[in-house]
């Protein structure tokens, strides 16, 4: 009876209402930008991966599924942003960019090896035939994909940044 009582102050109260509203926001947020930050991780390491792994009995399928994987990657990283009204949370967070700044030249040496093997020499990926439409554009898509995510790295490693010297003109002004 008690546990109802309380369940249903809980209810009728609007105070207590936003409390609950804001709490599910801070997971809704972090939740968020947890899954974004691990698609990033998974997409990273796949792509640094796919230069050792070459070609196994399913051929390209390694590059269909990054490519497929680009324009989501894409949206993860606008989600990355998600978590700057915590900005403890959003300060922890940021370092998780590191270990994907060391993956970069892995990362280059597969996209250079497609561009060399698809773009220049015109042999499609795991085959001996011309390549198609989809394997000319690999690389270049890859390219743009990294390009927005570095952007919206760099932005995360900004946000930081400023909040920490709006914190510090905050305590000047007040001293």
């Amino acid at each position: 009876m008690v546990l109802a009582a309380t369940f249903l102050s809980l209810y009728e109260d609007p105070g207590c209402s936003r409390q609950a509203m804001r709490f599910a926001e801070v997971f809704l947020r972090l939740g968020s930008a947890l899954v974004a930050w691990m698609m990033l991780y998974a997409y990273f390491l796949w792509l640094a991966a796919v230069y050792a792994m070459g070609c196994g009995p399913d051929g390209d399928e390694m590059h269909r599924l990054l490519l497929g994987m680009a324009p989501f990657i894409c949206g993860f990283a606008f989600v990355l942003g998600a978590t700057r009204p915590m900005e403890e949370i959003h300060s922890m967070l940021r370092w998780l960019t590191l270990p994907l700044v060391l993956l970069l030249p892995f990362i280059a040496r597969s996209i250079w090896q497609v561009i060399q093997s698809v773009n220049v020499e015109n042999i499609a990926i795991c085959a001996d035939a011309a390549p198609t439409a989809w394997q000319l554009l690999w690389a270049p898509i890859h390219v743009v994909t990294l390009a927005v995510v570095s952007y919206r790295l760099i932005r995360v490693w900004r946000a930081v940044y400023l909040d920490r010297s709006k914190a510090v003109q905050k305590m000047e002004q007040s001293n």
